[in-house]
């Protein structure tokens, strides 16, 4: 399922919209395009020179096994 990121609301994306996309993901909001791009600079880093062949998700808890409440 892919994600939406947070930005202004707009015609296509009313506020009433956004909220209830936000009220399924475990974290309660989208994410900001910040916390995309930061993952972005770091896997483009030397920091990230041994992080070879894998998906990192970025969902704020959508894919994570259905275990309940995780007291967010």
């Amino acid at each position: 399922m892919a994600e939406i990121i947070a930005l202004q609301s707009d015609s296509q994306n009313p506020d009433a919209v956004i909220k209830g996309i936000a009220k399924a993901i475990p974290l309660k909001r989208l994410a900001k395009p910040e916390e995309i791009g930061e993952l972005a600079v770091f896997l483009g880093s030397d920091e990230s020179s041994y992080i070879i062949g894998t998906q990192v998700v970025i969902d704020g808890g959508s894919t994570l096994p259905e275990t309940g409440s995780v007291g967010m």
